[in-house]
């Protein structure tokens, strides 16, 4: 019975030494796997901030990237020029002849820039969901730290600040035309009209010169953390 009874544990010390080496190579391989899955997290985190930082600063001037121009296209050069021209001299003086002109180009060329600012804005909130999801994904394998959450939050709140200047935008082109469209009427500038939606224009750009300076300081906090 004893050679019986060696030979039994001798199987179950092999047994149990296979089962051991089993799993100190299945942590082996999963903590080569996590670590390889975290410095690709790491590249996707720290690629979308250089994407983030490009669309911030192409945002906050008016700018776009390549897409964007193909999709929001501006009116013609020259129709661009008049138009800014006739825009200028709206709060001077400005003949019925020229009021026609500028009410027909503002249809052309009115909405391009705000149109252009939504896009981009847009694209902005998106990219910051992105990189979220990425700094999401990150925190299975290591906690964020609290720089890191905090530079998350600066471009959630400067994405945000951008979504609403283009609102804005949007709201200050209706206000134009709304103008152009009261001074055809044959209302002066002076009239009540006119005047309390040119108090709404003075409203909205100060929001907007506001908004800029939220921007400015997002900007600097998701940048430098």
């Amino acid at each position: 019975m004893k050679p019986n009874t060696n030979r039994i544990t001798a199987i179950l010390i092999i047994i149990i030494a296979a089962i051991i080496l089993l799993y100190f190579g299945m942590r082996y391989v999963i903590a080569q796997q996590n670590s390889a899955t975290l410095s690709a997290l790491e590249l996707a985190v720290n690629n979308q901030q250089i994407v983030l930082l490009t669309l911030a600063d192409l945002t906050r001037v008016n700018g776009a990237d390549s897409s964007t121009e193909r999709i929001i296209v501006d009116c013609g050069q020259t129709e661009r020029q008049r138009f800014d021209t006739l825009l200028d001299s709206l709060s001077a003086t400005i003949n019925p002849a020229e009021l026609t002109e500028l009410d027909t180009l503002f249809y052309k060329c009115g909405g391009f820039y705000a149109d252009r600012k939504s896009v981009m804005a847009t694209r902005l909130v998106r990219e910051v969901e992105v990189y979220e999801e990425y700094q999401t994904l990150r925190s299975v394998l290591r906690a964020n730290t609290e720089e890191e959450n905090n530079q998350l939050i600066a471009w959630q709140a400067l994405a945000e600040a951008e979504l609403k200047t283009a609102e804005a935008f949007n709201t200050l082109v209706q206000l134009q035309g709304a103008i152009i469209s009261q001074l055809r009427t044959g209302k002066p500038a002076t009239s009540p009209e006119i005047v309390s939606t040119l108090a709404e224009v003075s409203s909205v750009r100060g929001q907007m010169l506001m908004l800029s300076k939220q921007i400015e300081g997002h900007k600097k906090d998701a940048s430098s953390l």
